[in-house]
């Protein structure tokens, strides 16, 4: 049997997905599900792949023998296996090579190793989330880069339930992988030093999000420390995130990640009607416009980010406006939108 199109990515494993790859990679193959039927979309999973590199290997092969057309969708260390492997085959055995993008490590990775810029010249197609990220990848030589930024299909919330909070008591909310590059510990540190500011604990932060081993006890014990304003909401259904976010009063997005592209809780903010207090870094300033649909912030600098709270939380006439032009956003990453070039590249 022969697939219109093979989708090569980390689809999680099996139960609730809340990393952005996994959630990325099973929101577009998804929506190419719905256009050409379950039947014509082939999945490799890489979740776990070391565990099984058999398996792995007899699916990467038998993806690129059996698809009209190849999609690949590899983090970092993904990007360094399976681009070597299908440049090789497909130097042998032509085919419609598309890779799309997850995140912002591709300049900085092929800065450094530039034996892939002609490896990826052989896809008819490279997709990205950002203008800049476009701009970065074109100077290092590369023609080849359309856009696909971030979509979802959901449901947003109406203008109409948008109010200007008056409450005294407010809660923030963060929709991420539990890391400590995620700005976790910044933005716990940030809601204490508000609240000393306003001498009461008036703002208070939810946590949404898959906490990998390496931190969790220390995610665990700031937890503990700081039970009184802080809560572990445990992970979101993917495609429930309005209903989990329409309750807050701001996301908070204190990032550091090396590889930090398009985050998929922007998307979930925006349908939301949420503000994004998020970190100058990388390319959330392609996304967050400062004063616009939320403010920008230095990377780890929890005295900032308490005074851009405390800024959301004085001026509540401000963080209304924000918030109608965060749910403004939403309407450009409508899936029939973003992907309309993605499915006229395909063969």
């Amino acid at each position: 049997m022969r697939y219109k199109v093979g989708v090569w990515g980390q689809f999680g494993d099996g139960g609730k997905i809340a990393d952005g790859q996994a959630v990325r990679t099973t929101i577009i193959t998804n929506e190419l599900e719905c256009k050409y039927g379950k039947d014509q979309v082939f999945r490799a999973n890489t979740n776990n792949w070391k565990k099984h590199p058999f398996r792995f290997l007899n699916n990467t092969l038998r993806l690129f023998f059996k698809s009209d057309n190849v999609v690949v969708l590899p983090a970092d260390n993904g990007f360094k296996v399976i681009v070597p492997i299908y440049y090789f085959l497909n130097s042998i055995f032509k085919r419609n090579l598309l890779y799309i993008v997850i995140g912002g490590f591709l300049p900085k990775l092929l800065e450094k190793q530039r034996r892939f810029v002609k490896m990826l010249k052989c896809y008819k197609s490279i997709y990205v989330q950002t203008d800049n990220i476009k701009n970065d990848l074109e100077l290092l030589g590369l023609n080849n880069i359309k856009f696909i930024t971030n979509l979802k299909r959901i449901n947003s919330v109406s203008k109409d339930e948008l109010k200007e909070n008056e409450d005294e008591l407010v809660t923030f909310v963060i929709m991420s992988r539990i890391t400590e590059d995620k700005g976790i510990l910044d933005s716990i540190n940030a809601v204490n030093i508000a609240n000393e500011k306003l001498g009461d604990k008036k703002i208070r932060l939810d946590i949404y999000g898959m906490i990998p081993d390496n931190f969790k006890s220390t995610f665990e014990a700031a937890v503990e420390e700081n039970s009184d304003v802080v809560t572990y909401r445990g992970v979101a259904d993917y495609n429930k995130t309005v209903e989990a976010l329409k309750p807050y009063f701001a996301m908070l997005f204190a990032t550091y990640f090396h590889g930090e592209g398009f985050p998929g809780c922007f998307i979930d903010a925006f349908n939301s009607g949420l503000p994004i207090i998020a970190t100058d870094w990388l390319y959330n300033k392609d996304l967050i416009k400062d004063g616009y649909n939320g403010l920008l912030v230095p990377i780890k600098d929890p005295e900032s980010l308490s005074n851009a709270i405390l800024k959301l939380y004085y001026d509540r006439n401000l963080t209304y406006r924000l918030a109608l032009n965060s749910l403004d956003k939403a309407k450009d990453y409508d899936p029939e939108i973003v992907l309309k070039d993605f499915y006229s590249d395909l063969v």
